[in-house]
């Protein structure tokens, strides 16, 4: 299935949330960390297979990653994830200022 054919999922989140410290400000660190340690667990899994994969099948020399750039569309792509996992490193903050 491709990308464009999947339904992404609801990013809401059903009743409070959790509180861990009395300032409010370290629960939202704690929930910016949490989701940055998400992000950085799949990128390394990914990374890995990605890897592997290449060395299984010899398809990439050495170095090549240094040298390879990203085609335009590549890199509006890419600012584009850049910008959605942004939104949802700081949607805790976010809601907090609406008063959510």
């Amino acid at each position: 299935m491709a990308d464009s054919d999947r339904t992404p999922l609801a990013r809401h989140i059903r009743g409070k949330r959790p509180k861990f410290f009395d300032d409010p400000a370290s629960d939202h660190v704690l929930a910016m960390v949490l989701e940055l340690s998400a992000e950085l667990w799949v990128t390394r899994s990914r990374l890995a297979a990605v890897e592997s994969y290449l060395a299984e099948n010899g398809q990439m020399p050495a170095n090549a990653l240094e040298a390879h750039t990203l085609s335009t569309d590549e890199q509006s792509a890419l600012e584009g994830w850049r910008s959605e996992f942004m939104q949802r490193l700081f949607r805790t903050v976010e809601g907090e200022a609406k008063g959510g």
